[in-house]
């Protein structure tokens, strides 16, 4: 992996040039790993990832990561769809309300996937693997007729020999097998995913760019794999996750869920740690095929490269094992974009980002016409210049009806009584639920009012579609609207307002909604308002930006 070259950027660099996204139209290496979490961003340095990590190094390590549900059926209709689980309501693999895949959600029937908008704009779209929830491409549920070509065999691996461990309260299970790797579905996957970009110059389809999808299915339980990689690891020389503290859930109302206590009861969580992390081992490996053909065709400087796990998964932290949480565990992944032109290539990003983000991105990096209905926002300015100071964008997520919002400072889980913030700068492991303190009133009611407008924009985007309506791209992509410290002294209201448009309108509402006060104010300002008049209470402050509406709550003493 360490030969890959960097000539083209080396050249633009020498030249002087300035990196544009649109430039040259690149081909598409699209890798999926189910379950890998985000242990390999720095995290766990026990885990054994040559493969990834050479890939990292040469592109953008994204460390804040997030997919927006933690299962494998919203997420991934959420990537390739491009429509937030807020919005189509698939939340989480099944029953969910309007149906478990998206063109089955009345108003989604036609809506163009991401590998279908590649399709359309000339690219070779192939899938492999477990793209989908499916765990094999060519079902119905895979979108199979929106790809150029497909390879319906099943990812995995077949079982070994002997179980290490299983347990009746346990989905954790593992075992190390003796068989040969040629007999592992994702070894055969990558295999047939090599041969095709080694071949790709003199295949029918030479003359087209590619979009490659590849889904691995390890390191998703169980967690079976050759003896190779479980003999990689001592479990004894293994530490507990640095994010699992005893007494974690006393704040909240958690418990300690059957399996965990199984696992502890039983003394075997360094040895569960230990098959997980031989399994993402599996995983790299597997990467390593594709990334060693690549590497070796016409097309190494000429390929933009995106790996991804499809959401989180805990190992022990909050006392779980497994995703289906609404903690920052379930939800943190990991993320690498490789663009060979990029500047900021080689650096890690810190800034929190989201996983529907990559329809967008991809498309601006190719330089396809932009897709302005489809919801989240380009982070290619992230990968020219990673360390950038003014990317503060909220990113959401939802799971089976819980919305969450999490900023490059706070964390907000939206459950009614059961709510709970965190300062996840300070906080990372989310060890202390803030909600309802005194002082967090005011920080709580800006990311009340993201997720209340969140669900409005998702809700006119729905019923656009249902009524066969244009979505207006602000509503997918919304501007920046930050209200920092509102307050009401001697019946002035006092605020600061950032990243909106030059000019926007000031609405002050009744709880119900009626209108109390309208004014217009400069924007990217601080602003004083007089309110004569008004009585003590709670009321809804409004900012129109360019046409986009922002609500927040505020509370006159």
């Amino acid at each position: 992996m360490k030969k890959y070259s960097l000539s083209l950027l080396s050249f633009f660099l020498l030249l002087g040039l300035t990196y544009s996204p649109v430039r040259a139209q690149k081909n598409v290496l699209f890798l999926m790993a189910d379950d890998f979490n985000y242990w390999m961003t720095g995290y766990y340095p026990a885990l054994k990832t040559p493969n990834l990590d050479s890939l990292a190094s040469m592109g953008i390590m994204f460390t804040e990561a997030h997919c927006t549900s933690p299962v494998c059926n919203p997420s991934r209709n959420a990537i390739w769809s491009g429509y937030r689980p807020s919005t189509t309501r698939i939340w989480t693999n099944s029953n969910n309300p309007d149906g478990d895949y998206v063109r089955d959600v009345p108003g989604f029937e036609n809506i163009v996937t991401m590998h279908q908008y590649f399709k359309e704009n000339g690219y070779f779209a192939f899938g492999g693997g477990k793209l989908y929830h499916d765990g094999k491409m060519g079902s119905t549920k895979t979108d199979p007729t929106h790809w150029s070509q497909l390879t319906t065999q099943n990812t995995g691996s077949p079982g070994g020999p002997f179980y290490e461990w299983s347990h009746p309260d346990a989905t954790v299970s593992f075992k190390a097998g003796e068989f040969p790797y040629t007999n592992a579905g994702d070894t055969q996957l990558a295999n047939e995913v090599a041969d095709l970009i080694s071949n790709y110059a003199n295949s029918p389809n030479s003359g087209q760019p590619f979009f490659i999808g590849c889904g691995f299915f390890r390191p998703h339980l169980p967690w079976n794999c050759h003896k190779d990689f479980y003999d990689l690891y001592d479990p004894e020389a293994l530490p507990f996750p640095d994010g699992f503290l005893a007494g974690d859930l006393n704040d909240i109302s958690y418990t300690a869920t059957s399996e965990h206590l199984a696992i502890v009861n039983n003394n075997q969580w360094k040895n569960a740690i230990r098959a997980y992390l031989a399994n993402s081992t599996y995983a790299d490996y597997n990467v390593g095929i594709v990334l060693d053909a690549l590497r070796n065709s016409p097309y190494a400087d000429s390929t933009i490269i995106v790996f991804m796990g499809d959401h989180g998964w805990h190992l022990g932290e909050k006392e779980r094992w497994k995703k289906s949480s609404v903690f920052d565990q379930a939800f943190h992944t990991t993320l690498i974009i490789y663009d060979p032109s990029a500047p900021g290539n080689g650096q890690v990003c810190s800034k929190v980002v989201s996983l529907q983000d990559l329809y967008p991105t991809l498309v601006e990096l190719t330089g396809l016409p932009t897709k302005n209905s489809v919801e989240g926002r380009s982070i290619a300015p992230l990968i020219e210049d990673p360390a950038r100071t003014d990317w503060d964008f909220p990113i959401y997520m939802t799971y089976a009806g819980t919305n969450i919002v999490k900023t490059n400072e706070w964390r907000f889980i939206d459950d009614g009584n059961e709510s709970q913030l965190y300062h996840t700068s300070i906080d990372p492991y989310e060890w202390t639920n803030l909600y309802g303190k005194a002082g967090y009133e005011a920080i709580t009611n800006t990311l009340q009012s993201y997720l209340d407008n969140l669900m409005t924009n998702s809700a006119i985007i729905r019923n656009n579609l249902l009524n066969g309506t244009d979505i207006d791209p602000s509503l997918a992509t919304p501007k920046r609207t930050y209200i920092i410290n509102t307050m009401v002294t001697d019946s002035i209201l006092r605020l600061d307002l950032l990243y909106a448009a030059p000019v926007v309108d000031l609405k002050i509402l009744t709880i119900k909604g009626d209108l109390v006060f309208e004014t217009e104010v400069v924007g990217e300002s601080e602003i004083s308002v007089q309110l004569d008049g008004i009585v003590p209470g709670t009321y809804l402050l409004e900012i129109i930006s360019e046409g986009v509406p922002y609500v927040e709550r505020f509370v006159v003493q």
